[in-house]
């Protein structure tokens, strides 16, 4: 499993001084809709280590930082992409190469 970064996140990343990317699952448990998706962050040391301890994500290093994975069996590619886009002003991570 290789993790790529755009240069854009990578910029990103710098001038945030953040180095771990978390990619946090995201469950919608209704009596009538059941929706499973995941959301991808930049996370701050206190929160990786919430995420390492309590909720027991597993840890990847890779060349610009630490990616977080939760402990659910997810569908990831060989190679796995994160990158930067932005709506309005607001940025967000994008990935591809990990389904649920």
């Amino acid at each position: 499993m290789k993790f790529q970064y755009t240069p854009q996140l990578r910029e990103y990343m710098s001038k945030r001084s953040r180095t771990t990317v978390l990619v946090e699952l995201v469950e919608i448990n209704h009596t009538d809709l059941d929706v499973t998706e995941f959301h991808v962050r930049l996370a701050d040391e206190k929160t990786k280590a919430h995420f390492l301890t309590e909720k027991r994500y597993r840890r990847v290093e890779t060349e610009e930082g630490d990616v977080l994975l939760p402990p659910l069996p997810l569908k990831v590619e060989d190679t796995v992409t994160f990158g930067l886009k932005s709506f309005l002003g607001f940025k967000y991570l994008t990935c591809q190469g990990i389904k649920v």
